[in-house]
């Protein structure tokens, strides 16, 4: 789950007082443990789709990261994220850089949130470049402020 197993149970907790094993699995995941059979997990669904997802994520790396097509991983990464053809290819390579350690990181502490914050950070990037945004450093600055006539006149 999205975090270590915080707490225990036994089934029968989970029968007399499911309101304090909800409440402790709403903090974090809930293991609860059977006599009969396999124990089982409770937690958030949240904290399940978004540990999916960020595996997801890991997945379509790892397929990147393997292919043999001598391209580097930012250029191979557009395949899994179409979205990374409209970043400059310097960026692609921050992305590609960026999102492996995130995912790493995440990984080492069980916490998956992250990398997919930083996989929608880039694709805010992505979706504002295709939309024609321009960098700071690619607009012509006036030295001095111009007058320029109101808009609102021409009509």
């Amino acid at each position: 789950m999205a975090a270590a197993v915080r707490r225990t149970v036994q089934s029968s907790e989970l029968s007399r007082n499911p309101a304090g094993v909800f409440a402790a699995a709403e903090q974090g995941p809930v293991n609860i443990t059977r006599r009969d059979g396999e124990n089982f997990v409770l937690a958030r669904s949240e904290d399940v789709d978004r540990e999916r997802r960020a595996f997801a994520v890991a997945a379509n790396l790892i397929a990147a990261s393997l292919n043999q097509s001598g391209r580097s991983l930012g250029e191979r990464l557009r395949q899994p994220f179409p979205w990374v053809q409209f970043l400059e290819p310097d960026d692609r390579e921050r992305f590609a850089a960026e999102i492996i350690e995130v995912a790493r990181a995440c990984a080492a502490v069980g916490q998956f949130g992250p990398v997919l914050v930083t996989l929608a950070a880039w694709h805010s990037t992505a979706e504002a470049i295709a939309a024609g945004y321009t960098r700071d450093e690619d607009l012509d600055w006036l030295e001095e402020p111009a007058v320029v006539a109101d808009p609102r006149q021409d009509v």
